[in-house]
Order: C-alpha cells, then sequence, then structure tokens
C-alpha cells in the first residue's frame, strides 16, 4: 500500500493458531482459491470428527463424513464469497476457528494510511465508534497493546426487520514520523452469544496484522 506524501508501505496477516487468512478470487488464481478451500475443508473435518477416549480421531462411517465434508465445502465456498463481497482493495478477510463449535466466524480487516498533519478521527468512525442508537450507544474501551493506541468497539444496531445485529471492532494507531498507519478488524453477526469470546480474539488476532515499510 501506499499513501500521498509517504515513502511505500506494506501491510501482511501472520495469522497465529486458529484463523485462516481467505484469499481473494479477485486477486488470486483460480487454481490458488481452489486448493486453498481443499485445504481449509480438510483442517475444519478434523476439527469435526470424533474422537476416541485416548484422545486419538475415531473412525466414523464413510458416508458421514462426505455429509460432513460436503456441508464444510459449502461453508468455505460462502467465506471465500464473504470476501469477495466484503474485502474490497486495501482489505482482507480472515476466519476464525473453533469459535464455540461454530463454523468459520469471518473477521474484515482493514489498513489505512495518512499524514501525520492530517490524522483525525477516521480510526474512530471505521471502527463504528460514531452514531449508533442514541438509547443504546456504542460501548468503547481502550485496550493496553504493545504496537500502539488501542481502541475496543462494541454497538448493536437494529435493522428494518426488527433483528438486532452486533458489531464488535478493534483498531490500532500507529504513528511514525513520516505516516499513521490504522489497523481495524470489524465482526459483525446477529449471533450474541459469540461477542465476548470475539473480544479476546479480534485482540489477540490484532498484533498479527504487521505494517512493513518497503524498501526505497
Amino acid at each position: 500500500m501506499s499513501g500521498v506524501g509517504v515513502q511505500d508501505w506494506t501491510w501482511t496477516i501472520e495469522p497465529p493458531a486458529g484463523w485462516l487468512v481467505v484469499p481473494s478470487t479477485v486477486t488470486e488464481p483460480a487454481e490458488t482459491v481452489g486448493a486453498w478451500q481443499g485445504e481449509a475443508v480438510e483442517l475444519l473435518l478434523t476439527s469435526f470428527l470424533p474422537e476416541e477416549a485416548d484422545g486419538g480421531t475415531a473412525q466414523p462411517d464413510a458416508g458421514h463424513v462426505e455429509l460432513v465434508r460436503d456441508s464444510l465445502a459449502q461453508t468455505v465456498a460462502s467465506l471465500v464469497a464473504f470476501a469477495d463481497g466484503a474485502a474490497t482493495e486495501g482489505a482482507r478477510a480472515v476466519a476464525g476457528l473453533g469459535l464455540l463449535d461454530r463454523g468459520p466466524v469471518p473477521v474484515l480487516v482493514t489498513v489505512g494510511m495518512m499524514d501525520p498533519d492530517e490524522s483525525d478521527d477516521a480510526l474512530m468512525t471505521v471502527l463504528g465508534a460514531t452514531g449508533g442508537n442514541p438509547v443504546n450507544p456504542p460501548s468503547i474501551e481502550y485496550p493496553e497493546l504493545p504496537d500502539g493506541d488501542g481502541i475496543q468497539v462494541t454497538r448493536v444496531d437494529i435493522d428494518e426487520a426488527g433483528g438486532a445485529w452486533v458489531t464488535v471492532a478493534v483498531g490500532r494507531r500507529t504513528e511514525h514520523p513520516e505516516t499513521v498507519v490504522d489497523t481495524a478488524l470489524i465482526w459483525r453477526s446477529q449471533d450474541l452469544v459469540l461477542v465476548p469470546t470475539i473480544l479476546d480474539t479480534l485482540v489477540g488476532l490484532l498484533p498479527a496484522v504487521k505494517i512493513i515499510r518497503s524498501e526505497p
């Protein structure tokens, strides 16, 4: 990524255990995405197979395995579709695995850059800290991070059908002499039970997003 008036910078995601970085069908070859989907399905399949009493993996019925594999293939395909639809240029989707027996839980990762003289409240806006329901305004906290100033936002919105949607977002602002870099992780769902777990996992994922200054 690059910014006006600053040298080029890049960012990468180094997912810790339990996370998958989802490839984009726009930027990656079809064979790469296909291979990733196959690997993701097999990885998920092992977590759905029953375990023996001694900790080994039992041998379930082959027909059952294929039914589970087909279901997981649809889930992974939906995850890729989510990434294509939500991860616009400069963004990326990752998925948390093994969260309260759910399937892959998608999270959107975005990184923005600005000139230090023009720094503003853009990160607060991206995280959803502004606006919201006046009766139930966003909850804002400031977690301690080793590599920047952290912001954690939880908010609940009501859609036109009356359904409640919760958004959990964690951000980090890192200041450098020639640029300010904002990182935001955003999760949105109607699965309210996941909120406490998501908060912890997002804070744990944030340091895995690496901001790197490119070689001149």
